[in-house]
């Protein structure tokens, strides 16, 4: 027999912040491009399109010895039906010396922080450091996780507009995260007004399970710097293909962004090609430019690794056993 240590929300909850998990994700984006890492194939299936699908994501981070994957299930009609969260899942954590599991977690939890994390690397990297105003499309868990992490690396910022199709969803959103931001003003935006406030804005960050582009080429002006967050599936955009061709490309994995991230469409249609796609983990090693002028617009495409959930959960791992926090379950 052996021992699982589980660890549930509120335990990562004590044993995470957005700082540290952003090192431990750039850690591991680097790895990753540096040949320390891979990923597995991922696992996707909709059961009911736009309502009801599973993904596996899974792959391994040698220099720390673990590798994992994280399930996850989506019901769209979950919040209204039946009172539960639209998203679920879990991180399963194993050995590579000894095959052995190590450790199982909330999967959501250690979703939306390292989400978060990686749009803020994403901007730490490529954003203007001047960055202001910021869109959020999406006012659910990640579109809150996404300030904080944009927060983390760029305490300027003064203004944050966030849209979306439900007001009292905005209205919640607005009210909670002006609590939690003193110095930051929020502005509810419904999304027959994005036009205008995705031209104002600095930074655009969409994170959102949209099918249909919603926000145009001719919206985004010089300068501007986006976080696609929300494509991770095959038929998921949110950002007109007709702007790709014309700016900075940055992948969190180049090949699966190109597969189910925002740039499918555009790389499907000849658009764009493999080789306008740089690695942000490139970017992190320094053989890859960051940001080359204050005029380029730039585009993060965060698909979502499997590194990313290994790494935040060896992180909550190794402090969750010096803490005493968790439950040992024996195997």
């Amino acid at each position: 027999m052996y021992r699982i240590r589980v660890l549930h929300s509120e335990d990562l909850a004590k044993l995470l912040t957005m700082n540290d998990v952003v090192e431990a994700v750039e850690t591991a984006y680097e790895q990753y491009s540096g040949k320390e890492a891979g990923l597995f194939p991922v696992v996707s299936h909709e059961f009911e399109p736009g309502l009801r699908e599973m993904d596996i994501k899974s792959g391994y981070l040698s220099r720390t010895g673990f590798a994992g994957l994280k399930i996850v299930g989506y019901v769209a009609d979950n919040p209204d039906k039946r009172r539960i969260p639209a998203l679920s899942g879990l991180v399963i954590v194993m050995s590579i010396e000894t095959g052995r599991p190590v450790g199982i977690l909330d999967g959501m939890t250690i979703t939306n922080i390292r989400t978060g994390a990686a749009g803020a690397i994403g901007a730490k990297y490529l954003a203007r450091k001047d960055s202001e105003t910021v869109l959020v499309v999406g006012a659910g868990a990640q579109g809150r996780a996404q300030v904080q992490g944009l927060m983390s690396v760029l305490p300027g910022i003064r203004r944050i507009y966030v849209a979306g199709r439900e007001p009292g969803k905005l209205a919640m959103y607005v009210e909670e995260m002006s609590a939690g931001y003193a110095n930051v003003s929020f502005e509810a935006v419904p999304m027959n007004d994005i036009e205008r406030k995705a031209f104002e804005s600095d930074i655009i960050v969409t994170c959102t399970p949209a099918h249909e582009p919603f926000i145009r080429k001719e919206w985004v002006r010089p300068g501007t710097h986006i976080n696609a967050i929300g494509a991770d599936f095959p038929g998921k955009q949110e950002i007109d293909e007709k702007l790709l061709p014309d700016i900075r490309l940055v992948a969190d994995c180049r090949s699966q962004t190109l597969e189910l991230g925002e740039m499918q469409t555009a790389f499907r249609q000849g658009l764009i090609s493999e080789s306008d796609v740089d690695e942000i983990g490139e970017i992190i090693a320094g053989s890859a430019p960051g940001r080359r002028s204050s005029e380029e617009i730039t585009l993060f495409d965060a698909t979502g690794m499997a590194l990313q959930d290994i790494a935040t959960a060896k992180l909550a791992l190794v402090r969750a056993i010096e803490q005493g926090i968790g439950s040992l379950v024996m195997m």
